[in-house]
């Protein structure tokens, strides 16, 4: 008793990391983002974002996953987050969380970066 039928292994848990990098806040996520699991980076993204944090990156580089639901929640927190004249962007989408963005056309929506670095640069000032 107590062990799976073979094949129907839970996925691993998503794990939801928040660090700090000046004035934005980095949501590094980890594993698969979908119905299951998708109210642990709802409840992250909405607490930053009513406690001031307003210029978030989703670091999108170890999603292995992402369901429509995960897509919702990151389009939601973009609206949020303009509301608070803030930002959310994306870093660094696995190759799968790429697909999905391209093929609903979110990768047009969503300032997206190749990497953490690129995504914290200084914006060039206009002359």
């Amino acid at each position: 008793m107590g062990e799976q039928p073979h094949g129907s292994q839970a996925p691993p848990p998503l794990d939801v990391g928040v660090e700090e990098h000046g004035a934005h806040r980095v949501v590094a996520l980890r594993g698969e983002v979908d119905m299951a699991s998708v109210g642990a980076v709802r409840t992250c993204l909405r607490e930053l974002m009513l406690a001031g944090h307003t210029d978030v990156l989703v670091d999108l580089r170890d999603v292995t996953f992402m369901d429509s639901t995960g897509l919702g929640v990151l389009v939601a927190a973009r609206k949020q987050a303009r509301v608070f004249r803030g930002s959310l962007g994306l870093v660094a989408p696995s190759p799968p969380v790429a697909r999905v963005l391209s093929l609903t056309s979110l990768d047009r929506v969503f300032p997206c970066f190749g990497s953490l670095d690129e995504a914290l640069a200084p914006e060039p000032s206009a002359s």
